[in-house]
């Protein structure tokens, strides 16, 4: 462990986290070009930017709201949580670039699967994020229940995402319907439990 990781607060550590996530936010938005032509149907050619900016912008804010949830379960800070913590918040920097390549491309087959490659990879890392929390926290009484949903919720999660993924290659629209399965799943909190 460098030196200095274990002074790290679980405040601190939030602090930079919610940072990062604003400035993923905003860079994303910022993809958004704006239409050459004042005609009403130029703005309408470019729905597939704005429907997936949308479904990106929701899944930042959904991650954003189930870190906050995920780090309410931390006790302490260790080099395990940092790290883990680290690769979720590199992979959720790379959605504005997924999200401006499938934009780009008019959700394309392959850009769509790269986009839920993405999520997969986000999907693991938070998954990565809870385990470090939940080796922690041990066989703490009251903990097994949530550690348990928390990880059926996680692994349908990732495979939900995988066949997303597969499935982006021969549809995209029916790739981004499974993702917006898996936002209901983190926003309604009673699901998969």
């Amino acid at each position: 462990m460098a030196e200095g990781e274990s002074t790290f607060s679980k405040g601190r550590v939030e602090a930079f986290s919610d940072g990062v996530i604003a400035v993923i936010i905003t860079i994303m938005v910022l993809d958004l070009k704006a239409p050459a032509s004042a005609e009403p149907e130029a703005l309408a050619r470019l729905w597939p930017a704005f429907a997936i900016y949308v479904v990106s912008f929701a899944f930042v804010a959904i991650y954003w709201i189930n870190h906050h949830a995920l780090f309410a379960l931390a006790k302490s800070v260790d080099a395990g949580l940092i790290w883990a913590n680290n690769l979720l918040l590199m992979c959720l920097s790379l959605i504005p670039f997924a999200t401006a390549y499938v934009a780009e491309t008019d959700l394309a087959p392959f850009p769509t699967a790269v986009y839920g490659a993405l999520q997969f990879a986000c999907g693991a890392s938070f998954f990565l994020s809870f385990e470090a929390i939940a080796r922690a926290r041990g066989a703490e009484a009251g903990f097994a229940s949530i550690a348990k949903g928390q990880r059926r919720k996680n692994v349908f999660s990732l495979a939900v995402y995988a066949a997303a993924t597969v499935l982006a290659l021969f549809s995209p629209f029916a790739a981004i319907g499974l993702f917006a399965l898996i936002g209901v799943i983190y926003v309604v909190p009673t699901l998969l439990r």
